[in-house]
């Protein structure tokens, strides 16, 4: 089956977004249902929300072993929001043509809104301080006895981290690292970015692989 995702995906993008995808997107998303991790740079408005979000559904229309949680991290809680909307078409849209057993269900998880403090949805649009606390096992909005819970979600979970490149590179852009260390072969990630030079790209890869 996996030989055959190339052939596959320009249909099923298309079904998801009325638009057939760039090579690039092809490619990641080729990459991302053989659960290889992948940094991404393209520029802003060029699909890439699209690009992180179909690995997902597609790999629960055809039934293939993937995680079956995603996690969406961003630097900013507005940006987590108008994600979140932005997916929820797709995500109803895609439901029409591939119907799930039951619905999938879209959360919201940042300081301002926080309505999935478990990180029980299908999909979580979560701030990186959110994502990390939950890593370290002291999550915000739930007692440190819930905490494992949190951190095994992270685990079990495709990641995708946005705009990479927002980050404070001497602290939580550090952190991210460490826990990609951690995560690497057991839960697919996806770095996406649209700004991020040659060398730092081959850290960050050297840094992950390490």
């Amino acid at each position: 089956m996996k030989d055959n995702f190339p052939s596959v995906i320009p249909h099923l993008f298309h079904t998801l977004t009325t638009h057939q995808p760039y090579n690039f997107q092809t490619q990641t998303i080729d990459r991302i249902l053989n659960l290889q991790d992948t940094i991404l740079r393209a520029p802003t408005g060029s699909g890439k929300t699209e690009t992180a979000i179909a690995p997902f559904l597609f790999a629960k229309s055809l039934k293939l072993d993937f995680p079956n949680k995603l996690i969406y991290v961003v630097p900013l809680r507005t940006l987590a929001n108008s994600l979140r909307q932005r997916v929820e078409v797709l995500v109803t849209n895609w439901g029409r043509v591939y119907p799930h057993e039951r619905k999938l269900v879209v959360t919201l998880q940042t300081g301002e809104n926080p309505e999935d403090p478990r990180f029980e949805g299908d999909i979580i649009f979560c701030t990186i301080d959110q994502m990390l606390s939950s890593f370290l096992n002291i999550p915000y909005s739930v007692g440190r006895g819930s905490g494992n819970v949190n951190c095994g979600a992270i685990f079990a979970s495709y990641l995708v981290f946005d705009e990479l490149h927002l980050l404070d590179p001497n602290r939580s852009f550090t952190t991210v690292l460490k826990v990609l260390q951690q995560v690497k072969t057991i839960s697919p990630f996806l770095l996406m970015t649209a700004t991020l030079t040659d060398e730092l790209a081959v850290k960050i890869k050297e840094i992950i692989e390490d």
